[in-house]
Protein backbone atom coordinates (compact mmCIF):
# COMPACT_ATOMS: atom_id res chain seq x y z
CA UNK A 1 0.00 0.00 0.00
CA UNK A 2 1.33 3.44 -0.94
CA UNK A 3 1.29 6.05 1.81
CA UNK A 4 -0.66 9.16 0.82
CA UNK A 5 0.94 12.51 1.57
CA UNK A 6 -1.60 15.01 2.87
CA UNK A 7 -1.70 18.35 1.10
CA UNK A 8 -3.10 20.46 -1.71
CA UNK A 9 -1.27 21.07 -4.98
CA UNK A 10 -1.76 22.70 -8.33
CA UNK A 11 -0.72 20.11 -10.92
CA UNK A 12 1.24 22.40 -13.20
CA UNK A 13 1.30 21.24 -16.81
CA UNK A 14 -1.33 18.54 -16.31
CA UNK A 15 -3.48 17.97 -19.38
CA UNK A 16 -7.23 17.99 -18.55
CA UNK A 17 -8.11 15.43 -21.22
CA UNK A 18 -5.38 13.09 -19.99
CA UNK A 19 -6.43 13.40 -16.34
CA UNK A 20 -10.07 12.79 -17.26
CA UNK A 21 -9.00 9.67 -19.15
CA UNK A 22 -7.12 8.42 -16.09
CA UNK A 23 -10.37 8.26 -14.12
CA UNK A 24 -11.31 5.20 -16.21
CA UNK A 25 -11.35 2.02 -14.16
CA UNK A 26 -11.35 3.74 -10.77
CA UNK A 27 -13.09 1.67 -8.10
CA UNK A 28 -15.60 4.09 -6.60
CA UNK A 29 -15.64 7.80 -7.44
CA UNK A 30 -18.01 10.63 -6.55
CA UNK A 31 -18.38 13.17 -9.37
CA UNK A 32 -19.56 16.49 -7.92
CA UNK A 33 -21.16 19.41 -9.73
CA UNK A 34 -21.99 22.34 -7.46
CA UNK A 35 -23.59 25.62 -8.47
CA UNK A 36 -26.06 28.20 -7.15
CA UNK A 37 -26.98 26.25 -4.03
CA UNK A 38 -27.38 22.87 -5.72
CA UNK A 39 -24.94 19.96 -5.39
CA UNK A 40 -25.39 17.05 -7.82
CA UNK A 41 -23.35 13.91 -7.08
CA UNK A 42 -23.03 10.52 -8.80
CA UNK A 43 -21.19 7.74 -6.98
CA UNK A 44 -19.82 4.50 -8.39
CA UNK A 45 -17.18 2.75 -10.44
CA UNK A 46 -15.91 4.57 -13.51
CA UNK A 47 -15.95 2.63 -16.75
CA UNK A 48 -14.52 3.91 -20.01
CA UNK A 49 -13.89 7.62 -20.50
CA UNK A 50 -14.37 8.46 -24.16
CA UNK A 51 -14.38 11.52 -26.39
CA UNK A 52 -17.87 12.56 -27.45
CA UNK A 53 -17.54 15.48 -29.83
CA UNK A 54 -15.78 18.27 -27.92
CA UNK A 55 -16.55 16.62 -24.58
CA UNK A 56 -15.40 13.61 -22.61
CA UNK A 57 -18.11 11.23 -21.36
CA UNK A 58 -17.61 9.23 -18.19
CA UNK A 59 -18.98 5.70 -18.44
CA UNK A 60 -19.80 2.91 -16.04
CA UNK A 61 -22.92 1.60 -14.31
CA UNK A 62 -23.93 5.00 -12.89
CA UNK A 63 -21.79 7.80 -14.29
CA UNK A 64 -23.31 10.24 -16.77
CA UNK A 65 -21.00 13.28 -16.62
CA UNK A 66 -19.95 14.97 -19.84
CA UNK A 67 -17.11 17.47 -19.55
CA UNK A 68 -15.41 19.89 -21.94
CA UNK A 69 -11.67 19.73 -21.15
CA UNK A 70 -11.18 23.04 -22.97
CA UNK A 71 -13.11 24.77 -20.16
CA UNK A 72 -10.54 23.64 -17.56
CA UNK A 73 -7.85 26.19 -16.70
CA UNK A 74 -6.23 24.52 -13.70
CA UNK A 75 -6.16 21.10 -12.02
CA UNK A 76 -5.77 20.74 -8.26
CA UNK A 77 -5.03 17.57 -6.29
CA UNK A 78 -6.28 17.64 -2.69
CA UNK A 79 -5.43 14.77 -0.35
CA UNK A 80 -6.24 16.57 2.90
CA UNK A 81 -9.62 14.93 3.54
CA UNK A 82 -9.27 12.12 6.07
CA UNK A 83 -11.99 10.60 8.25
CA UNK A 84 -11.42 7.80 10.75
CA UNK A 85 -8.08 6.94 9.19
CA UNK A 86 -9.46 6.76 5.63
CA UNK A 87 -8.38 9.16 2.90
CA UNK A 88 -10.77 10.70 0.35
CA UNK A 89 -8.45 12.32 -2.21
CA UNK A 90 -10.01 14.68 -4.73
CA UNK A 91 -9.09 16.15 -8.07
CA UNK A 92 -10.59 19.55 -8.86
CA UNK A 93 -11.04 20.80 -12.41
CA UNK A 94 -11.08 24.59 -12.12
CA UNK A 95 -11.97 27.45 -14.43
CA UNK A 96 -10.70 31.03 -14.34
CA UNK A 97 -10.75 32.56 -10.87
CA UNK A 98 -10.12 29.17 -9.24
CA UNK A 99 -13.83 28.36 -9.36
CA UNK A 100 -14.39 24.58 -9.42
CA UNK A 101 -16.11 23.33 -12.57
CA UNK A 102 -16.45 19.88 -11.04
CA UNK A 103 -14.52 17.51 -8.84
CA UNK A 104 -13.86 13.78 -8.59
CA UNK A 105 -13.46 12.24 -5.13
CA UNK A 106 -12.18 8.71 -4.47
CA UNK A 107 -14.59 6.98 -2.10
CA UNK A 108 -12.60 3.73 -2.36
CA UNK A 109 -9.21 2.90 -3.84
CA UNK A 110 -7.52 6.11 -2.67
CA UNK A 111 -3.97 5.01 -3.49
CA UNK A 112 -4.82 3.90 -7.03
CA UNK A 113 -6.75 7.11 -7.60
CA UNK A 114 -3.86 9.36 -6.56
CA UNK A 115 -1.38 7.34 -8.62
CA UNK A 116 -3.60 7.70 -11.69
CA UNK A 117 -4.40 11.42 -11.57
CA UNK A 118 -1.15 12.77 -10.09
CA UNK A 119 0.32 14.07 -13.35
CA UNK A 120 2.22 17.27 -14.06
CA UNK A 121 4.39 18.99 -11.49
CA UNK A 122 3.10 19.49 -7.95
CA UNK A 123 3.06 23.12 -6.80
CA UNK A 124 1.92 23.41 -3.21
CA UNK A 125 -0.99 25.79 -2.57
CA UNK A 126 -2.84 26.91 0.53
CA UNK A 127 -5.24 24.45 2.18
CA UNK A 128 -8.88 24.86 1.31
CA UNK A 129 -11.01 26.32 4.07
CA UNK A 130 -13.59 23.74 5.08
CA UNK A 131 -16.78 24.96 6.65
CA UNK A 132 -18.80 22.16 8.13
CA UNK A 133 -22.53 22.77 8.57
CA UNK A 134 -24.03 22.62 12.01
CA UNK A 135 -25.05 19.07 12.84
CA UNK A 136 -28.25 20.18 14.54
CA UNK A 137 -31.22 17.81 14.37
CA UNK A 138 -33.44 20.79 13.54
CA UNK A 139 -34.66 20.16 9.99
CA UNK A 140 -36.29 23.60 9.67
CA UNK A 141 -39.57 24.27 7.91
CA UNK A 142 -39.11 23.81 4.17
CA UNK A 143 -42.80 23.21 3.42
CA UNK A 144 -43.02 26.43 1.37
CA UNK A 145 -39.58 26.22 -0.26
CA UNK A 146 -40.07 25.92 -4.06
CA UNK A 147 -37.22 23.43 -4.44
CA UNK A 148 -38.52 21.14 -1.73
CA UNK A 149 -42.15 21.46 -2.83
CA UNK A 150 -41.55 20.26 -6.41
CA UNK A 151 -39.26 17.41 -5.39
CA UNK A 152 -41.69 16.23 -2.74
CA UNK A 153 -44.60 16.42 -5.18
CA UNK A 154 -42.68 14.24 -7.62
CA UNK A 155 -41.88 11.83 -4.78
CA UNK A 156 -45.59 11.52 -4.02
CA UNK A 157 -46.35 10.93 -7.69
CA UNK A 158 -43.95 7.95 -7.73
CA UNK A 159 -43.05 8.49 -11.38
CA UNK A 160 -39.53 8.04 -12.73
CA UNK A 161 -37.80 11.41 -12.96
CA UNK A 162 -34.60 12.86 -14.34
CA UNK A 163 -32.62 15.38 -12.30
CA UNK A 164 -29.99 17.13 -14.41
CA UNK A 165 -27.35 19.81 -13.91
CA UNK A 166 -26.36 21.55 -17.14
CA UNK A 167 -23.64 24.17 -16.76
CA UNK A 168 -20.95 25.74 -18.93
CA UNK A 169 -18.44 23.03 -19.75
CA UNK A 170 -20.10 20.20 -17.83
CA UNK A 171 -23.34 18.34 -17.22
CA UNK A 172 -24.56 15.35 -15.24
CA UNK A 173 -27.88 13.57 -14.73
CA UNK A 174 -29.70 10.90 -12.73
CA UNK A 175 -32.86 8.93 -13.46
CA UNK A 176 -34.95 7.12 -10.91
CA UNK A 177 -37.82 7.36 -8.46
CA UNK A 178 -37.53 9.76 -5.55
CA UNK A 179 -38.12 7.68 -2.44
CA UNK A 180 -37.68 10.52 0.07
CA UNK A 181 -36.95 14.24 0.16
CA UNK A 182 -35.21 14.77 3.46
CA UNK A 183 -34.91 18.25 4.96
CA UNK A 184 -31.66 18.55 6.92
CA UNK A 185 -29.34 21.40 7.84
CA UNK A 186 -31.11 23.84 5.52
CA UNK A 187 -31.12 21.56 2.48
CA UNK A 188 -33.65 19.39 0.67
CA UNK A 189 -31.83 16.11 0.13
CA UNK A 190 -32.57 13.32 -2.33
CA UNK A 191 -30.23 10.39 -1.69
CA UNK A 192 -29.81 6.92 -3.16
CA UNK A 193 -26.85 4.56 -3.24
CA UNK A 194 -25.41 6.16 -6.37
CA UNK A 195 -26.91 9.67 -6.39
CA UNK A 196 -27.15 12.63 -4.02
CA UNK A 197 -28.87 15.96 -4.61
CA UNK A 198 -28.41 18.61 -1.91
CA UNK A 199 -30.57 21.65 -2.68
CA UNK A 200 -30.15 24.63 -0.38
CA UNK A 201 -33.29 26.28 0.96
CA UNK A 202 -33.98 29.39 -1.10
CA UNK A 203 -31.69 28.36 -3.96
CA UNK A 204 -34.74 27.91 -6.18
CA UNK A 205 -36.94 31.00 -6.14
CA UNK A 206 -39.29 29.55 -8.73
CA UNK A 207 -39.57 26.94 -11.47
CA UNK A 208 -40.24 27.64 -15.13
CA UNK A 209 -42.39 24.84 -16.51
CA UNK A 210 -41.61 23.79 -20.08
CA UNK A 211 -42.79 20.89 -22.26
CA UNK A 212 -39.60 19.08 -21.19
CA UNK A 213 -39.99 19.64 -17.45
CA UNK A 214 -39.04 22.28 -14.91
CA UNK A 215 -36.11 24.73 -15.01
CA UNK A 216 -34.92 26.12 -11.68
CA UNK A 217 -34.74 29.93 -11.46
CA UNK A 218 -32.83 32.04 -8.96
CA UNK A 219 -34.09 35.19 -7.21
CA UNK A 220 -33.33 37.23 -10.35
CA UNK A 221 -35.27 34.87 -12.59
CA UNK A 222 -32.15 33.41 -14.19
CA UNK A 223 -31.78 29.64 -14.76
CA UNK A 224 -29.45 28.01 -12.22
CA UNK A 225 -28.61 24.96 -14.36
CA UNK A 226 -30.81 22.56 -12.40
CA UNK A 227 -33.55 20.85 -14.41
CA UNK A 228 -36.14 18.25 -13.38
CA UNK A 229 -38.37 16.20 -15.66
CA UNK A 230 -40.77 13.28 -15.49
CA UNK A 231 -39.50 10.45 -17.68
CA UNK A 232 -42.22 9.36 -20.13
CA UNK A 233 -43.54 5.90 -19.38
CA UNK A 234 -42.48 3.20 -21.83
CA UNK A 235 -45.49 1.77 -23.71
CA UNK A 236 -46.31 -1.76 -22.64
Amino acid sequence: MTEIEKGRWHLEGADPAQVLGRLAGQEKVMIVLRHAGATHERIGAVGAVAADGDRFALGGPVHTARVDPAAVRRIVLDTSSEMRGKFYPAIEFQEDGDEVLFSAIAMEGAEAFVAAVDTGTRVEIAPKERRMPSMSDDTGDMSADPGFVLLDRLRAGAAEVEIRMTLDGREQSWRGRIEEVRPAMGFANVMTGDFHLHLKAGAVADWRETPEGWVALDADGAPTGLQVAVVPATPA
